[in-house]
């Protein structure tokens, strides 16, 4: 594919559910092809490392999808000892704070990634449950071979209508390349975040929001309870 067909605009002052939905979805699976790697190899490229991976992780979605319907624990537990060790959340945490980051006490900034991880950890392992066969095309990658910060390109296909492009920022660490940002249609999940994280500061505070995300994570946690013992 050469060209990247424009497909339907999206306000950034707000995003629909499906289109939020699609997002999360394909965080949750490039994350997860990241994490499938028995370890990291920062001379791979990252476009490389997101198809060979992410095609491995679909194809056990589609094989293990009644055993997941079933036993949504598992997804959950998935999520946090394969996805999370390989999101770098604490820049993403300061980029979507932004300026409060940079104010924040030390105390704020142990506890605001804290809980952003345990928000995006169970939004993830709940959208995996959405996934229903999409196919990701993978752009060239256009990037300097010594670059250590690049943005890798797909596009999620759809059965009607024209496809998704979804990039992915990713920077190479000492414990290879990891993501910090998703964007969907040109809307980027940490700036979508940082729209409204920024709101609820400068109304009541960081310790404000970050007790609201202590209280949500914690609805999450009983949510999901329920939904294993049922």
């Amino acid at each position: 594919m050469t060209h990247l067909h424009a497909s339907h605009h999206v306000h950034h002052g707000s995003m629909t559910h499906r289109i939020l939905m699609v997002l999360i979805i394909v965080a949750a699976l490039v994350m997860l092809a990241f994490a499938s790697m028995v370890s990291a190899d920062t001379r791979q490229k990252p476009d490389q490392v997101i198809a060979e991976t992410t095609s491995r992780m679909l194809d056990a979605l589609k094989q293990d999808r009644e055993l997941i319907n079933k036993h949504p624990g598992r997804v959950h537990e998935l999520a946090n000892q394969i996805i999370m060790p390989h999101v770098d959340f604490q820049r993403m945490s300061s980029w979507v704070l932004g300026k409060h980051w940079r104010r924040a006490s030390d105390e704020q900034k142990q506890a605001f990634p804290k809980q952003f991880r345990s928000l995006i950890l169970r939004t993830y392992a709940t959208a995996l449950s959405e996934y229903t066969n999409e196919t990701i095309i993978y752009l060239p990658l256009r990037a300097n071979e010594t670059a250590t910060d690049v943005t890798v390109k797909t596009i999620i296909e759809r059965r009607s209508g024209l496809g998704i492009p979804v990039a992915y920022r990713m920077h190479q660490t000492q414990d290879g390349w990891k993501v910090y940002d998703i964007s969907i249609d040109g809307i980027s999940l940490v700036n979508n975040y940082r729209r409204s994280f920024s709101s609820e500061i400068r109304r009541r505070g960081l310790d404000s929001l970050i007790n609201k995300l202590a209280i949500k994570n914690s609805a999450l946690v009983a949510k999901h309870n329920q939904m294993a013992s049922n």
